[in-house]
């Protein structure tokens, strides 16, 4: 296990009143039981389906975060990670472009470079959005997440969605089809972690805290609200869930308590929950703690939460009866572990699901570009073109 050490981060950085209560709560139960109960809104319908015998794969790439003439062993990655596995659904969890685009048409040309992968074979596949996809516009591009989203929405094969109700812009629920019927057996939930913290909050400046924005409690109140609609519909159907930022449970899971940050609770952690991988930098947090975990303990549909945002993490482990960990970082054209090892963690989160087994999920494991034959040379590969636009 490897001890957390520094590595170059992105540049941002109860007689007489006991029967008295009995009483009010008689009263409170009448009125609630009076009070007609609130009809949750609609489910979607699924728009994926478990193969015919009754498995599926989901794929997680993180932080390919390139410009439009993409490092080729990025692709080259996801090419393999994609036909090896074969996947009924692959993502990217964020971070998929980074700041240097200098046109619209640029923008388009990094996404495009990434998404192919799995455009082209078929498969179907979404975005989150990270705190880097914008970063083009301060060169002109115009190119804000709700104009990629836009954009990613015209491909085939996409299966993002579009709410303009709900905080950020790649908030979705996807439902995974049983492979005896049209009732989901799984689900996959989409959050946009947003990208940085407002300047001041209270006339308060950030000074201090980490930097980031935090999953809004708008978000939460939809997912908890779709939450209850899917099990009104359809009954709880388990689900993994994706965002690119760190919760702060993230962190708590790793050393084992809220406010210490060392090994040795680290080590009791590990026994505790079942933690394996590797944390090769901080844990970058929103600045304020979104309650998103605690609404998943309440709503109890999600089997684990994972995320990137910090490339060289990968562990993951079982915090309170809720998976949470991290998707390695797949893009060759940012940073990495530095010096000669810079790219021996770019890699890919596979999870397996089974609809015929107890809880239907059935596992987790990363797989890594340096078991797959790729140059992990520090040289930078441009493509000597971007993709085909289509």
């Amino acid at each position: 296990m490897s001890n957390s050490s520094s590595v170059p981060r992105r540049g941002v950085l109860i007689g007489g009143t006991a029967a008295a209560i009995t009483g009010l709560f008689a009263a409170n139960s009448v009125a609630a039981s009076a009070a007609p109960a609130k009809k949750p809104g609609t489910a979607p319908k699924p728009k994926l389906k478990f193969a015919s015998d009754g498995k599926f794969k989901i794929v997680q790439f993180n932080d390919t975060q390139d410009g439009p003439r993409t490092d080729r062993r990025t692709i080259e990655l996801m090419e393999k990670v994609l036909d090896t596995e074969k996947p009924g659904f692959a993502l990217i969890n964020g971070d998929v472009i980074n700041g240097d685009s200098k046109t619209t048409t640029d923008v388009k040309q990094a996404i495009n470079n990434v998404v192919q992968p799995m455009e082209s074979r078929g498969i179907p596949w979404a975005l989150t959005f990270g705190n880097h996809d914008e970063d083009s516009m301060p060169n002109g591009t115009n190119m804000s997440d709700a104009k990629i989203l836009d954009f990613i929405r015209s491909y085939k094969f996409n299966t993002n969605s579009k709410n303009d109700k709900i905080y950020g812009e790649s908030n979705s629920q996807l439902l995974i089809a049983s492979s005896k019927s049209s009732k989901p057996a799984f689900g996959i939930w989409l959050l946009d972690s947003n990208r940085y913290a407002p300047k001041t909050v209270g006339g308060q400046d950030f000074e201090g805290l980490m930097s980031y924005d935090w999953i809004r409690p708008e978000q939460i109140a939809w997912y908890r609200e779709a939450s209850k609609a899917t099990e009104y519909r359809y009954g709880k159907v388990q689900s993994l869930m994706f965002f690119h930022i760190p919760l702060w449970e993230h962190h708590h899971m790793w050393f084992g308590s809220q406010f210490t940050s060392n090994e040795a609770d680290h080590e009791k952690a590990v026994k505790k929950h079942s933690i394996v991988g590797v944390k090769n930098e901080g844990i970058y947090t929103g600045a304020f703690n979104s309650g998103l975990f605690t609404a998943l303990q309440e709503r109890g549909d999600v089997r684990g939460a994972y995320c990137g945002h910090d490339h060289v993490n990968t562990y993951m482990g079982n915090y309170y009866g809720i998976e949470l960990g991290y998707g390695p970082g797949t893009g060759f054209g940012t940073y990495g572990l530095g010096d000669a090892e810079n790219h021996h963690l770019r890699g890919a989160r596979v999870f397996e699901l089974d609809e015929n087994k107890d809880g239907v999920y059935t596992g987790t494991r990363t797989v890594f570009a340096k078991k797959l034959g790729l140059d992990m040379g520090t040289r930078e590969q441009a493509l000597d073109e971007p993709l085909p636009l289509p």
